[in-house]
């Protein structure tokens, strides 16, 4: 497998750096816009491009030719628009832009399973073709959350971190609710987070709750502060016209495999979350966990900020909220035991 993804890397190399057609018409190119380190591209790679491989036989196949190297995150979605490659693994706070709709993604607390059979999963289809040219095929990994990591401990008001004066890195994803907290934001790569940290540029970042080990963030962090929040709003995306150009059969095979992943990239993600867990509590970083009335005001700050943000930007804002989002009902916490049917609820 590890052969098939290399040979897949090199070939696109020269598909993107000649603009020619790729050999095998049928296999659809797959690019993820997180390194290829991520624990988020090891899923997709590991819960829907390996199994579906597996199973396609003859059939279309996803070959994986690569990450950032491939083109930049930013630029990602318009280059699957524009049919450099065929299949895109992305959050879509790279493409927020464009297709707004994603924090309605990022703020929800219903999962996949909920949305396909509510409705709302018809809405995003139609957003996403209409404004990013692409089909919605999968939310993968979808019980991955956030949390906000420091460096050093803030001043508590009224149960909740006081943030004035605390320089935080952000994207779109987190920008509104540190902001609401009385922070300032910096926007610095992500590559360069450790660095920053590491030299006093900024005194905290937002992240998800896995991936933090493998990028070394553990060793800047000091604090870390629960509850989680939000949940990572990484869709699988196809390009319009390859969609378009499958037989039903063939959409079909892809939808089988997009749905089980919604499942099993869940279970693979918790797993992994727990084996850093455990580094991450070795590496000396402390929780500041934050209950009752005062827990349930910081998540609340944190979704609201976000629905806010996509009232003000998309004309689907009151046809999604009351599909996505339940007031009062708890961010959606996942474990092993319960993942599948916390999913389904």
């Amino acid at each position: 497998m590890i052969q098939g993804i290399v040979r897949g890397i090199l070939s696109a190399a020269a598909v993107v750096a000649l603009g020619i057609a790729p050999a095998a018409a049928k296999d659809m190119r797959a690019v993820t816009s997180l390194q290829q380190t991520n624990t988020l591209t090891k899923s997709f790679l590991q819960t829907m491009v390996g199994p579906h491989n597996a199973a396609a036989g003859k059939a279309v196949k996803i070959v994986y030719i690569g990450g950032q190297e491939i083109v930049p995150p930013r630029k990602a979605a318009n280059a699957l628009k524009r049919g450099q490659f065929d299949m895109l693994h992305s959050p879509t706070a790279y493409y927020i832009g464009t297709v707004p709709e994603g924090y309605a993604i990022l703020a929800a607390n219903q999962g996949p399973s909920a949305l396909r059979k509510n409705g709302a999963w018809k809405i995003l289809e139609e957003i996403y073709m209409k404004k990013a040219g692409a089909h919605l095929l999968a939310w993968g990994e979808s019980m991955t959350s956030y949390h906000m990591y420091l460096a050093k401990k803030p001043p508590m008001k009224d149960g909740i971190p006081d943030l004035t004066g605390m320089k935080m890195r952000a994207t779109g994803t987190y920008r509104p609710l540190f902001r609401a907290l009385g922070a300032s934001t910096i926007n610095i790569k992500g590559s360069e987070v450790f660095t920053a940290m590491q030299r006093g540029t900024v005194d905290g970042f937002g992240f998800t709750d896995v991936s933090v080990v493998p990028n070394g963030f553990h060793k800047v962090t000091k604090f870390r502060v629960m509850p989680n929040f939000y949940q990572t709003n990484t869709v699988v995306t196809v390009n319009a016209a390859v969609w378009k150009g499958l037989s039903g059969a063939e959409k079909a095979a892809i939808n089988k495999s997009a749905i089980e992943y919604e499942t099993t990239s869940v279970h693979l993600v918790e797993k992994w979350r727990h084996e850093e867990e455990k580094q991450l509590m070795a590496a000396g970083v402390q929780d500041i966990v934050l209950k009752g009335d005062a827990a349930a005001r910081y998540l609340d700050i944190a979704h609201q900020e976000i629905w806010k943000e996509l009232k003000k930007r998309s004309e689907y804002h009151d046809a999604l909220k009351p599909l996505m989002y339940i007031p009062g009902k708890p961010n959606r916490q996942v474990d092993l035991k319960s993942a599948t049917k916390r999913l389904r609820q």
